[in-house]
């Protein structure tokens, strides 16, 4: 692909602690830089694919995926004064997330994810001049009511506008000259809370997110349920030898992460082997160092019940100690569409005493995430396929919530797959403006750095961003450092933090 350098700088630097997925804002008298919000339309919407290849097979349940289309959109804005810029964003095009309709075919759900974007397209040509903000709201509002219309569930219809917003917002900032979280701090995209819930009125932005954006974000990297633990059980067939880590030991060797998510699957002592081989893993290779584990229990529950014997097992087996120590929350174990219902959710609160419990695929519409806490969980996961104005809805409520209850609420990133350079930069300049301060993230790990671009292109990505990538000569990838990200250089750009806008021919 071909990059077109754009690069709008100012300075701004922020801090990270942690040992809590959302840090809480310092108090401060200074909201930012607040402005009048712009009034804007859309005036065109491109999409483009470009078919992305993992360098070993990604598998989630049954499934095997070793290529999927990724998904580049951009959008043309322009103000009252009649100044126009570009924003971009980016996703892959993935089956049995959205939608896991099993009487559907993964290319079924593609198309499905396509015509949600089309829908979202067009409803961002036809929209009148407003703020940004509500220029989102009546997109998300009108494809929600398509897509359930059209039979499509809420998590699905959310996806097409969550492209459009992160592009709109990429090119409002390049059009301010504006880094995201000033952004979000500032006026200029009109944000209104209460617009989302009634109970948010008159809470700014500014009043919920740090004063400055962190300068680090720590990768949680994933284990799945079949994902090589040791390097010794690798088959010889299945070795990938392209100078990257493969098993658990060598990625803790190469890149020094020390938070993890971790996958069980209800397979009852089959789950509590796998986490005794990953905790063996994980004490042997860290020694005295602390780490951090989140469970992820993939919808496979049928009910709060069936959990109780793998926690059992975790909270009282010596060689689960240390793991069951470390656990920060335990994420959807239960299927989205059993999840909120409250007589499934018997034994929940028993749970909570030990281990927080969030939603993550059930917070599909913006009445889910207050549902969720009424029943006991515990918080729920901020995805920018699920919209970042909704995440800052949710940040506000989470506040609320712990103001009322005095019960803390996690506000957790989950995003197994995100591919840099936009996808993941966006994303992460999403997470360091919210506090975000850990995130899953294996994007690097079974797609090959940026070996999806050209090699010009590469190098004009690590050029735009020396702290977040690095440069070996053939191949520009990731630069994770003892387990983190450098995001500083990401809020020195304009807008949503790409800096460089890839243009694919395909």
């Amino acid at each position: 692909g071909k990059v077109f350098a754009h690069l709008c700088r100012s300075k701004l630097f922020g801090q990270h602690s942690k040992h809590s997925a959302l840090r809480t804002p310092s108090p401060t008298s200074n909201p930012g830089s607040p402005s009048m919000s712009l009034s804007i339309r859309i005036v065109s919407v491109e999409t483009r694919e470009q078919m992305v290849h993992t360098r070993m097979p990604f598998r989630f349940g049954d499934a095997k995926l070793v290529s999927c289309p990724h998904l580049y959109l951009t959008a043309t804005i322009q103000d009252a004064q009649g100044r126009t810029a570009r924003g971009v964003a980016a996703d892959h095009l993935m089956s049995r997330w959205f939608d896991k309709n099993p009487e559907k075919t993964p290319e079924e759900q593609l198309e499905d994810q396509r015509q949600v974007i089309a829908w979202s397209r067009e409803a961002a040509l036809q929209a009148g001049p407003a703020s940004p903000f509500d220029l989102w709201l009546n997109i998300y509002r009108s494809i929600q009511g398509q897509a359930e219309r059209s039979g499509l569930p809420a998590l699905l219809g959310g996806f097409g506008p969550s492209l459009v917003e992160r592009a709109m917002n990429d090119a409002v900032g390049r059009l301010l000259g504006l880094p995201f979280h000033a952004l979000l701090r500032g006026d200029a995209l009109g944000i209104d809370l209460g617009a989302l819930d009634s109970s948010l009125q008159g809470i700014h932005p500014a009043d919920l997110i740090p004063a400055r954006p962190l300068d680090t974000v720590a990768v949680r990297h994933t284990v799945g349920l079949s994902d090589f633990v040791r390097t010794a059980d690798i088959p010889d067939d299945d070795r990938v030898e392209d100078g990257l880590p493969q098993s658990l030991e060598e990625v803790i060797d190469f890149y020094g992460v020390r938070y993890f998510k971790l996958k069980v699957a209800n397979r009852g002592a089959e789950d509590v082997d796998h986490l005794s081989a990953v905790a063996a893993v994980l004490d042997a290779k860290l020694g005295d160092r602390s780490y951090y584990c989140t469970l992820d229990g993939n919808e496979q529950y049928p009910s709060m019940e069936e959990l109780l014997p793998l926690l059992e097992a975790l909270w009282t087996r010596p060689d689960l100690n240390r793991l069951a120590r470390s656990l920060i929350f335990l994420e959807q174990p239960i299927a989205r569409s059993a999840a909120l219902d409250a007589d499934r959710m018997k034994g929940l609160d028993r749970i909570v005493e030990r281990t927080p419990v969030i939603i993550d695929e059930s917070d599909a519409d913006l009445s889910s995430f207050p549902r969720a806490l009424e029943l006991g969980y515990s918080g729920t996961s901020h995805k920018s396929c699920k919209n970042t104005f909704k995440g800052l809805a949710n940040i506000a409520r989470a506040r609320r919530w712990e103001a009322a209850t005095g019960r803390p609420v996690i506000l957790s990133a989950e995003d197994l797959t995100t591919l840099a350079p936009i996808s993941l930069q966006e994303d992460l300049a999403a997470l360091s403006a919210l506090g975000i301060t850990h995130a899953e993230r294996n994007g690097h790990h079974y797609f090959r750095g940026l070996s999806h671009l050209s090699h010009e292109a590469q190098i004009q990505c690590f050029h735009a961003q020396p702290e977040l990538y690095c440069d070996d000569g053939e191949l520009v990838r990731l630069n994770i450092r003892d387990g983190n990200l450098d995001c500083s250089g990401l809020h020195r750009m304009a807008g949503l933090g790409v800096g460089t806008l890839p243009l694919l021919e395909v």
